[in-house]
């Protein structure tokens, strides 16, 4: 049934796929926070990333068995490229990374102690599975869905990566729930263009472990402070985005213009 609808109907199996995983997290929280209740847990011991721990793993859950029922599951195995040479390709936002990095370290932290060790580690966790349930999902099932459907013409790549970003920036409206509506869309705006360049490393080097790689670091580079001493979470972070980060747009989107470029293109189509 689902080999069928991904083929017949591949838009819609993408946006369906989304959704129950998107509605995963959501009901997943709930879930855990009821059970917390019911069992008079202690929540001067609850933290929000072991929460995410738990709601990444059964979004990668719903990600895995899609890739299963639609014998696609090789994709998790595939080497493309190879992760080092796939390094290269995604040279640019590794360098973001480390730049920010740098930055964060030298200039962000804050005079207070850092917090205990095991806080750090589930933040550590949670982002690391957030890289890897998210580019499973919208680079192993969305992007290669599509990518399967417009074919691997330039016109038919840039159709899948365009709008496997969408997707991927569609959904992060979920924010709306625990943060500011004008910081939600501009992240809505970033996540969108930085999915268009995932996409496109991610087919330009036929290793799905590339972009998971850059993800989960990009997200706890972007988070360490508040991860490491506990002054900020991930609610208060995209609150505090602001019209300035639709200059993110541009950096995302010019070096994916570059990774497609006509001389490079025909790449793609060794991996697919």
């Amino acid at each position: 049934m689902l080999k069928r609808l991904r083929k017949d109907h591949p838009l819609g199996y993408c946006i369906g796929a989304e959704v129950i995983f998107l509605a995963s997290l959501i009901l997943t929280s709930y879930l855990v926070v009821f059970l917390l209740v019911l069992f008079d847990f202690n929540f001067q011991y609850a933290d929000d990333y072991l929460l995410g721990c738990v709601q990444e793993a059964v979004g990668l859950g719903w990600a895995v068995f899609l890739l299963k029922k639609t014998g696609k599951t090789k994709l998790l195995l595939q080497r493309g490229c190879g992760f080092f040479s796939g390094m290269l390709v995604g040279m640019y936002p590794l360098a973001l990374i480390v730049y920010s990095l740098y930055t964060k370290m030298l200039f962000g932290r804050p005079d207070g102690p850092m917090l205990p060790a095991w806080r750090i580690v589930s933040f550590l966790v949670n982002m690391t599975l957030v890289g890897v349930a998210e580019e499973v999902l919208f680079r192993g099932v969305i992007g290669q869905t599509l990518l399967e459907h417009f074919g691997t013409s330039r016109a038919g790549i840039w159709k899948a990566c365009l709008l496997s970003g969408l997707l991927f920036g569609g959904a992060h409206l979920v924010n709306i729930l625990s943060s500011a509506p004008l910081g939600v869309l501009m992240q809505c705006l970033f996540a969108a263009s930085l999915g268009v360049l995932y996409a496109a490393i991610y087919f330009r080097t036929g290793n799905l472990w590339v972009t998971t790689f850059l993800h989960a670091t990009m997200d706890i580079t972007s988070m360490l402070i508040g991860g490491l001493y506990g002054t900020e979470s991930v609610a208060d972070t995209v609150s505090s985005y602001d019209p300035s980060m639709l200059i993110s747009v541009l950096v995302y989107l010019i070096p994916a213009a570059i990774l497609l470029r006509k001389k490079k293109i025909k790449e793609v189509s060794f991996y697919f």
